[in-house]
């Protein structure tokens, strides 16, 4: 085989490999780091993401989806979730999950005007708690989640106004700070009538993940992981996500 045969078989190789198309879902409904704005996947975990997929070679086609329904999308194999997923021994029986891409603050936010102590996850026993359909979080707080009376509903500007009209205790928020305040004033609430809860319930670290049984799981993740090292190795990987954010 010639040298210039070869050279433009991989040069075909490769242009292939950039062209190859991959689903991304997310939330619909977990802004600002994952929602639909006029039907189109937003946030920053999304922009992030489709950074990400580019730099591995893909053509990422973003989808935003109830929470619940983007997992089982996922799950049936028609592509990948975006950087927002959590892993769980659970979650591992059915995904392969890339490195880590990024870390989220989950905070416990009450009412300013009925707080309760709060010391540890075991404190929400028999308490009120509004979460993400179909959210999990760290061991700790996934331990206690059967003897806590949740509510799961579709989107944190619901699950504030919830709280302040007395129909939760206390509502889990991913994204921090950030997050409370952006969609406090979504739900037209004053920062002032929320109490964020000392330091976050835990940092979450976010993943990639695909089904274990997509035929080319193992390929996709393998790509999408160099990827993240390469993007890590110059450290464009934080400062876009520190762009990203800085947009909300």
């Amino acid at each position: 085989m010639s040298r210039a045969f070869l050279l433009a078989a991989l040069l075909l190789l490769a242009v292939a490999a950039r062209a190859q198309s991959l689903v991304m879902y997310s939330s619909a409904h977990t802004a600002p780091k994952q929602f639909a704005d006029g039907g189109r996947a937003s946030g920053y975990a999304v922009n992030l993401g489709v950074a990400i997929l580019r730099r591995a070679g893909f053509e990422p086609e973003t989808r935003a989806l109830p929470w619940a329904r983007a997992i089982k999308e996922v799950e049936a194999g028609r592509g990948v979730l975006a950087p927002v997923f959590s892993r769980t021994p659970e979650r591992e029986q059915l995904f392969l999950f890339s490195l880590p891409v990024l870390e989220d603050a989950v905070v416990l936010v009450q009412d300013a005007a009925r707080p309760f102590p709060f010391a540890t996850p075991r404190d929400l026993i028999g308490k009120r708690v509004g979460t993400t359909r179909a959210a999990r979080f760290g061991a700790e707080l996934n331990a206690v989640l059967p003897q806590l009376r949740i509510n799961e509903d579709g989107e944190p500007p619901q699950r504030l106004a919830m709280l302040l009209a007395g129909r939760l205790d206390a509502a889990v928020i991913a994204g921090g700070e950030q997050a409370v305040r952006y969609n406090a004033q979504r739900a037209g609430i004053a920062l002032s009538r929320l109490r964020i809860v000392g330091n976050p319930l835990l940092l979450d670290s976010n993943h990639f993940a695909i089904a274990s049984a997509h035929p080319e799981a193992e390929a996709i993740m393998a790509r999408i992981n160099a990827a993240i090292s390469r993007m890590k190795a110059e450290r464009s990987l934080q400062r876009r996500l520190d762009d990203y954010r800085a947009r909300y």
